[in-house]
């Protein structure tokens, strides 16, 4: 049960960055949208929701290592 929740939040995650990243890359050659209001927006949110999953991973491996 733990694997598939691990192959979810992994998959979970790669959409996420996937989506992240195809949309700073929309946003990067657009001419009509300033670049700095995007990296004050994608920056900090790429950080968290990287951060959120690792940790979340890292806990199942680290919980199911001390059972």
């Amino acid at each position: 049960m733990t694997q598939k929740i691990i192959l979810w939040i992994t998959m979970t995650l790669c959409f996420v960055v996937v989506g992240l990243v195809g949309t700073f890359v929309i946003a990067i050659f657009d001419p009509a949208i300033p670049n700095e209001p995007i990296l004050a927006i994608i920056g900090p949110s790429f950080q968290t929701i990287t951060g959120g999953f690792i940790g979340l991973i890292t806990g199942l491996y680290v919980g199911k290592a001390d059972a």
